[in-house]
């Protein structure tokens, strides 16, 4: 039988800690993604987005050292949990410790393709490492419903954001894919559809944010024909410039694009062809993808991050 204990009427409720109060114990990001992809780019765009939202903070960011999925990462955990050891840590992927993983943790499941795309060896670690980061993490954070649903129940969803260019749309004639060169991303099909209708394709990767916003810019449409995906946001980063996109039809795209995209089967060439054709010709109004875009905030996504770390105590 549950029971309740009733205030005293002569004594005042304690009144809730306000939101600008700084935490009480450090929180560690953890930074050392090197390597150039969104995954990175969510990390250092939702740690800024904290640190000018809350810059009182008792704010650490751990950026040198073994990188994701390294044995010297793991190597260093003791060190570095005796240099913080009354942190909340904050793992913007699953590749957590081993061992000793601290109760206050936070981490990021941003997807599940990893255990999905890869061959028997990796697979097998990928699914045993996610498996691990879900047990022994204090909360889990992804960033989409569509991602949140093949995950077990209780992870929190907090959407990516996308920084607001200072450009608008005016477009030049090429289409535009943008993002590592995986499999999954299934960027030939944005050769295909480009050789068959005689337009040119360019394709960003390792390019400046300067260059990738104008890319953006000049993009007649762009093209996001991946196969899987946790949340996709060059399909965001496109509609902020107000260019059109047509995108494959799995749950997270369909999810970010609020119905503005046009949506294609990824392996239909022909249904490609065609909804590029009239993207081409009937873009739309990029107002309407802009405003869209604009509902996408890092500092809401900090927000909500720092909600979860202050109910780990």
């Amino acid at each position: 039988m549950a029971i309740s204990y009733a205030m005293p009427s002569d004594v005042a409720p304690a009144p809730a800690p306000s939101l600008r109060t700084p935490l009480p114990r450090p929180v560690v990001f953890d930074l050392r993604d090197r390597s150039g992809t969104g995954l990175a780019r969510v990390a250092t765009e939702t740690v800024a987005a904290w640190q000018r939202c809350f810059p009182d903070d008792p704010v650490r960011l751990l950026t040198e050292g073994g990188g994701r999925y390294s044995l010297r990462a793991q190597w260093e955990w003791r060190t570095l949990r005796r240099r913080y050891p009354d942190a909340t840590w904050v793992w913007f992927h699953w590749d957590i410790p081993w061992f000793d993983v601290p109760q206050r943790s936070v981490v990021y499941v941003h997807d599940r393709i990893h255990a999905a795309e890869s061959r028997w060896p990796r697979r097998a670690l990928a699914e045993r490492w996610i498996a691990h980061a879900l047990r022994c993490a204090g909360a889990v954070v992804t960033v989409s419903e569509a991602t949140a649903r093949l995950l077990p129940p209780g992870a929190v969803v907090i959407p990516n954001g996308v920084t607001l260019p200072t450009t608008t749309w005016h477009p030049r004639d090429y289409l535009l894919t943008v993002g590592e060169p995986r499999a999954y991303k299934n960027f030939s099909m944005a050769s295909r559809v480009a050789a068959a209708l005689g337009m040119a394709h360019r394709h960003a990767w390792r390019v400046t944010e300067q260059e990738l916003a104008t890319l953006y810019a000049e993009a007649r449409v762009v093209l996001v024909p991946s196969r899987a995906e946790g949340f996709g946001l060059p399909l965001l980063e496109a509609f902020a410039v107000g260019a059109p996109v047509v995108a494959s039809d799995i749950p997270a795209l369909v999810e970010v694009s609020g119905g503005l995209a046009t949506h294609v089967a990824p392996d239909d060439v022909e249904g490609w062809c065609r909804a590029v054709r009239a993207a081409w010709d009937a873009p739309g109004d990029p107002l309407v993808r802009q405003a869209r875009a604009r509902e996408f905030r890092w500092e809401r996504a900090a927000r909500q991050l720092r909600d979860v770390v202050r109910s780990l105590g």
